[in-house]
C-alpha cells in the first residue's frame, strides 16, 4: 500500500461500526422507504382499477399525452422540494412502464373483437417458446406446447391448432417446417419466430397450405418488459378474408408490442446490420481482449462510462449461446457484404493511425459523419441517460 492510500484508510472510519449518529439517520431512512414501498402498493391498487375501466370503455392501455404530462408535471415540482429532475423522470418512467405492463398483463389491451383460437408453439418449452406461450395465454387463447420432451408430438399438436408457431433454433426451423407444415390446417395460420425470414417463409410457403405470417421478436426472452417491444411481421400468404393478421396483431398490441412489417428480403438485408455486424465488432472486440489478457478487473478501475457500457454489452454476448450467435451468421445471406466491409473499414482506420496520417483519420471520420448526420445529436442525448443508469448501478 502507497503513502497516498494508507493515508487515506487511516482517516477513514471502519465501515462495519459505523457512529450512532449515522445509525438513527439510517432507520429515518428506512422507515422513510417503507412508507414509499406503501405508496406504490397504493399506486398498484390503482393501476388495477385503471386497468378495469380501460378494459371496459375499449381505453388504449398508452396514453402518451397523459405520460407527458406527468412528466412535466413531476419535473416541475422538482424545484420547490429540493430534488433533481432527471432522477425523477427517470423513476417516474419506470413507474410508467411497470404501470403499462400491469395493465396489459390484466388484459386491459385485449379487445373485445380478439377471439380465443388455439395456439400449437413448437417449441414451447425453450425461452422464446415460453415467452409466447405466456404472451397468448394472457390474452385469452388456448396454447397448446410440443417440444422434445412433451407427450405432445411436433405433427399432432399442428394437426390440432388453428395457429402453429415455430420456435426452435434456426439450424432446425425449416426441418421443423418440413415435418409440420402438411399437417396444418388449411383455414389455419402458420408463424415461425425466427431471425432471419427468407428461409423459412420459403419453407413454409411451400409444406404448409394455409396462411403464412413470418415473424421476428426483436428481443429475447429476458426482457423485463413487452412494452415497447419491436417485433417484425412478413405477411406472406394470407387468404382473401381469413383474418389471421388481424387477429395475431392485436395479440400483440394487447400485450403492448410495437408491431413492423416487412418483406423477407428487406428484414434480412436489415439483420445484415443489426445482428450480424454488430456480433462481429463485438466478437471481435471480446477476442482481442482475452487475447490481450489484461484482467477485467484491472480495467474497471479506470473504467470511463463509455468503456463501461461497452464491456457490459461485449461480456453479456459471451455469456449466451454460441450456437445460436453461429447459426445468425452462417444464416443471414448477407454476411459476407457485411464481414467484408468490417475488414475493409478496420484496415483503412489502421493504415490511417499506422501511417501517422492524421488527415486521412480526419477523412474516414467525416465520411462515418455524414453517415450518421443529425442521428448523433440525438444519440448524444440518448446515450447520456443510459450511461447514467450504468453509472450509478456501480
Amino acid at each position: 500500500m502507497g503513502f497516498r492510500e494508507q493515508s487515506v484508510a487511516a482517516n477513514e472510519s471502519d465501515p462495519s461500526n459505523p457512529p450512532s449518529e449515522l445509525l438513527e439517520l439510517r432507520d429515518e431512512i428506512d422507515a422513510l422507504d417503507q412508507d414509499l414501498l406503501r405508496l406504490l402498493s397504493q399506486r398498484g391498487a390503482l393501476i388495477q382499477r385503471v386497468a378495469r375501466v380501460k378494459r371496459t370503455h375499449r381505453v388504449p392501455i398508452r396514453d402518451r399525452t397523459r405520460e407527458q404530462e406527468i412528466l412535466r408535471d413531476r419535473r416541475a415540482r422538482c424545484d420547490e422540494l429540493g430534488l433533481s429532475p432527471g432522477t425523477v423522470e427517470s423513476l417516474y418512467r419506470v413507474l410508467l412502464t411497470a404501470s403499462r405492463e400491469r395493465q396489459a398483463d390484466l388484459g386491459a389491451g385485449v379487445p373485445d373483437s380478439l377471439e380465443s383460437r388455439s395456439v400449437a408453439i413448437i417449441g414451447g418449452r425453450g425461452g422464446m417458446g415460453g415467452m409466447f406461450r405466456g404472451l397468448f395465454e394472457s390474452v385469452g387463447q388456448e396454447v397448446l406446447v410440443a417440444d422434445r420432451e412433451t407427450r405432445l408430438r411436433p405433427v399432432e399438436a399442428a394437426a390440432r391448432a388453428q395457429v402453429v408457431v415455430v420456435s426452435v433454433p434456426i439450424d432446425c426451423t425449416t426441418e421443423v417446417i418440413r415435418e409440420i407444415g402438411p399437417s396444418c390446417r388449411e383455414d389455419g395460420l402458420l408463424c415461425d419466430l425466427t431471425s432471419i425470414k427468407a428461409e423459412p417463409v420459403r419453407a413454409m410457403l411451400q409444406h404448409a397450405p394455409g396462411d403464412v405470417i413470418g415473424t421476428h421478436p426483436m428481443f429475447g426472452p429476458s426482457v423485463n418488459t413487452l412494452q415497447e417491444q419491436r417485433i417484425v411481421l412478413v405477411p406472406a400468404r394470407l387468404a382473401p378474408g381469413s383474418g389471421w393478421r388481424d387477429w395475431l396483431e392485436g395479440c400483440l398490441h394487447a400485450r403492448g408490442l410495437r408491431v413492423l412489417e416487412s418483406t423477407a428480403e428487406e428484414h434480412d438485408r436489415s439483420m445484415g446490420i443489426v445482428q450480424v455486424l454488430t456480433h462481429l465488432s463485438t466478437q471481435a472486440l471480446g477476442l482481442a481482449m482475452a487475447r490481450l489478457g489484461v484482467p477485467i478487473s484491472e480495467t474497471l478501475r479506470f473504467a470511463s462510462p463509455v468503456y463501461l457500457v461497452g464491456l457490459l454489452m461485449t461480456a453479456r454476448h459471451f455469456g449466451q449461446d454460441p450456437g445460436l450467435y453461429g447459426a445468425i451468421h452462417r444464416s443471414n445471406p448477407e454476411q459476407p457484404r457485411v464481414a467484408e466491409a468490417m475488414v475493409s473499414s478496420l484496415r483503412d482506420w489502421l493504415q490511417a493511425v499506422e501511417h501517422r496520417d492524421q488527415s486521412r483519420f480526419d477523412q474516414l471520420f467525416a465520411e462515418a459523419a455524414r453517415f450518421f448526420g443529425p442521428f448523433s445529436d440525438e444519440a448524444l442525448r440518448e446515450s447520456a441517460h443510459l450511461i447514467d443508469r450504468v453509472v450509478e448501478r456501480g
